[in-house]
């Protein structure tokens, strides 16, 4: 491996050049040694090589660092202390790849400590302390940045995520508008400001940013977030009172419309609960997504009264009504305690959203409960596989809710999910055990 600073001197650069600099740097030297210009010069070749080798590890983030780290540090200094607060923040960037949220944020503060102008690291640290659900922090840094330079579009666009969690949902409109002012290509930015316009139930501006972040996508190749958008412009053009053919003067047409939103949303989420549950609700108005989450709620309850039925019609005898009281109690205490964790953490949200989040997190324990009640004609192997997978489904479905829907951070929802787990089986199964107490009489 060559010594640090020579692909480096190759560019003409110094070792803490922006990105910005490696590529004008790279551009002038192709201009002049570019093998075209010199035909006749065997060298222009070899030298042209170099150049593209040096700017090829140079422009990549985390090529430049891995190239770097592999430099020993000059004798008298230990390795962080020969780093620049370029090296920090690319270290910065690898650690949030790795969803390493607070190491970035660490680096990100060497970083500044060495460079207080250092745009892009407020930045960084900004969009590390938001995924550690530290949105005020998140906004201290994006103004920071704003006032070193009034027209970093990602500022705007952190600043706008950070109004949203707070509750700010006009003032992130306006931050989503100064990015795409900006940076008239960012496609999160049309998509964030659409859903915020559609909190707002200003269905015009909603579904032209939405239109607009679609094409955006399209355009980037990007399938999956093209998807999305396209799957919350159907359900936003559907909404009652949007000219949808699902009204309430048509109820049929409005009941077959949730139908086909609750077996969509099934599909969505059911084999993808990380990446397919937020995508779900978010193509649903409040309305909508609430109905949903007691629709999954009673397909819950209809499985979890068929299974005890069929598979211990042997061993409990009870009476319908209770039976069905019992099965929605799981569903009303999840709900209840996403929205006492969102006041308490004071995260915005709203009672559709708990009431989804709810009905999705029930939604794998319907394979069980139906499972439960053919359980004597099955193997007792094939039992234990069907509840781990659903076991494990449910938490990774309720750990996607809260963070993803109820918006709290990665950190309080590890604590919260164990919890609402708990709490709502204990009470679940002491209702339970009650009923057939009381049965017993």
């Amino acid at each position: 491996m060559q010594d640090s600073r020579n692909y480096y001197q190759i560019l003409g650069v110094s070792s803490t050049a922006t990105v910005e600099e490696i590529k004008k740097a790279y551009r002038r030297l192709v201009r002049r040694y570019h093998p075209d210009l010199h035909p006749d010069n065997p060298d222009a070749t070899d030298r042209f090589k170099v150049i593209c080798e040096a700017y090829q590890v140079l422009s990549d983030g985390v090529k430049r660092r891995q190239y770097d780290e592999e430099v020993q540090p000059q004798p008298n200094q230990s390795k962080t202390e020969s780093m620049t607060a370029q090296d920090f923040y690319v270290r910065a960037v690898s650690k949030a790849l790795a969803k390493n949220y607070q190491g970035a944020v660490e680096d990100c503060n060497q970083a500044i400590s060495l460079n207080p102008r250092f745009v892009e690291a407020y930045v960084e640290r900004g969009a590390g302390c938001y995924k550690l659900g530290n949105a005020r922090e998140t906004l201290q840094d994006c103004n920071q940045a704003l006032r070193i330079n009034p027209q970093f579009a990602p500022a705007y666009y952190y600043q706008g995520r950070a109004r949203y969690r707070l509750g700010y949902t006009q003032g992130a409109i306006d931050a989503y508008t100064q990015a795409i002012a900006y940076s008239p290509n960012h496609a999160k930015a049309y998509y964030q400001r659409g859903l915020a316009h559609k909190d707002l139930k200003e269905f015009a501006g909603a579904i032209a940013d939405l239109k607009q972040a679609a094409q955006l996508l399209g355009e980037q190749g990007d399938k999956t977030g093209y998807q999305l958008v396209q799957e919350t412009l159907r359900t936003l053009k559907q909404t009652p009172g949007k000219g949808g053919v699902f009204t309430k003067r048509n109820p049929l047409g409005y009941l077959m419309g949730l139908l086909r939103d609750t077996f969509f949303t099934i599909r969505s989420f059911l084999l993808n609960p990380m990446g397919g549950l937020l995508p779900s609700f978010a193509r649903l108005d409040s309305q909508r997504a609430m109905v949903v989450g007691l629709l999954l709620a009673v397909i819950f309850d209809a499985c979890f009264v068929w299974g005890i039925y069929t598979g211990w019609r042997d061993m409990v005898s009870v009476s319908l009504v209770p039976l069905i009281g019992v099965g929605m109690i799981p569903f009303i205490i999840l709900a209840a305690m996403s929205a006492i964790a969102r006041l308490i953490r004071r995260h915005p949200g709203s009672l559709a959203g708990d009431s989804f989040l709810a009905g999705a997190t029930l939604t794998p324990l319907s394979i069980l409960a139906i499972a439960n009640g053919i359980s004597s004609y099955m193997p007792s192997q094939l039992m234990v596989i069907i509840t781990v997978f659903t076991g494990c489904y449910t938490v990774l479905t309720l750990y996607s809710g809260c963070t993803q829907i109820a918006n709290l951070s990665e950190k309080t929802a590890a604590l919260v999910v164990p919890v609402m787990v708990l709490v709502s089986g204990w009470i679940s199964y002491w209702a339970f055990t009650a009923m057939l107490g009381m049965a017993s009489f």
